[in-house]
C-alpha cells in the first residue's frame, strides 16, 4: 500500500512562509463548530500547527497527528514560542488509534485529499469514527479545482507562486508550480519546485516535488461517509455557513454518528 504523501525537507522548514495555505481564511470556521460542540480537539494532519497552534492557544484542549516529524518539530517550537500546550503524535492519519475520544475531529488543509486510494479513504473515516465521543463531529474541507478544470487544459506550465524572506540573512525561499489533471480519475498533480535563494538570488538549494490529490463530487463523499458509519452530514462552501454553490471551490462536511 503507497504511503500517503509526506512533508519534509524544503518544503516543512518553509512551509510557512510560502505555502498557499498559511494564509487561508478558514480558522473561524472551525472554531465557531468547536464553540458549538466544546470539548477536546483531535487535529488531523496538523502539520506545523497552523490549526493547532490558535486552538491551543485559545486553552482548547487539543491533540495533532501528523506523519511528517519535520512538521511536527516546527509545531512543537510554535507552541513554546506561544507558551501553549497540545498533544502531539506522529502517526499514520489511515489508521491510529489513540486511547481516547474527542468531540470535534478536524481534518484541515485538504488533507484527505492526500488519500488516493478507496481503501485508504475509508480506513480514515472508520478510524475517525471510533475516535469520536457521542454527539462528536467529523470536519473535513475539500479543494474542487475548478481554477484548472476551467482553462479546458490537461497540465499548466510551472509559474512562480510564492516567495517570502526569511531571518535577517537576506535569503529568501521562492515556490513554483505547475499541475496535470485527469478528469476521469478525478486526479490533481501538483509539481512543485522549491528554491532557496541569497540575498541576490542565486540558488542555493532546489528541491521538486509532486504531490497528487483526488477530489469526490459531494454526492460521491456523503455517499462514502454514510458507507462509514455517519448518519448526518451537513454540507457548507467556502467556509460560509450556506449550503456550497455549483462554483465553490472548498466543499466541507460536518459529519456525526
Amino acid at each position: 500500500m503507497k504511503e500517503p504523501y509526506l512533508y519534509d525537507g524544503m518544503e516543512a522548514f518553509s512551509y510557512d512562509l510560502i505555502d498557499e495555505l498559511s494564509d487561508f481564511d478558514d480558522y473561524d470556521f472551525y472554531r465557531f463548530l468547536i464553540e458549538s460542540n466544546p470539548g477536546s480537539v483531535l487535529d488531523l494532519g496538523c502539520g506545523t500547527g497552523r490549526i493547532l497552534a490558535p486552538l491551543a492557544s485559545d486553552g482548547i484542549a487539543v491533540v495533532g497527528l501528523d506523519a511528517s516529524e519535520e512538521m511536527l518539530a516546527i509545531c512543537r517550537e510554535k507552541l513554546e514560542s506561544i507558551e501553549a500546550e497540545a498533544g502531539l503524535v506522529k502517526g499514520d492519519i489511515r489508521r491510529f488509534e489513540l486511547g481516547e475520544s474527542f468531540q470535534t475531529i478536524l481534518i484541515p488543509g485538504f488533507t484527505i485529499q492526500l488519500l488516493i486510494g478507496e481503501e485508504d479513504l475509508d480506513a480514515c473515516l472508520l478510524s475517525c469514527a471510533r475516535h469520536l465521543s457521542p454527539g462528536g463531529q467529523l470536519v473535513i474541507p475539500t479543494y474542487l479545482p475548478w481554477e484548472m478544470l476551467e482553462t479546458g487544459k490537461e497540465r499548466s506550465p510551472s509559474e512562480k507562486r510564492r516567495e517570502s524572506e526569511f531571518g535577517e540573512s537576506g535569503e529568501r525561499f521562492a515556490a513554483w508550480q505547475g499541475w496535470r489533471i485527469d478528469t476521469m480519475e478525478q486526479l490533481l498533480t501538483l509539481e512543485n519546485r522549491f528554491r532557496k535563494l541569497d540575498p541576490n538570488g542565486a540558488i542555493l538549494v532546489e528541491e521538486e516535488r509532486e504531490m497528487t490529490i483526488r477530489w469526490h463530487l459531494p454526492y460521491d463523499m456523503q455517499q462514502r461517509l454514510t458507507r462509514n458509519g455517519f448518519r448526518d452530514v451537513s454540507l457548507y462552501g467556502d467556509f460560509a455557513f450556506d449550503p456550497p454553490e455549483p462554483n465553490s471551490e472548498s466543499v466541507i462536511y460536518v459529519a456525526r454518528l
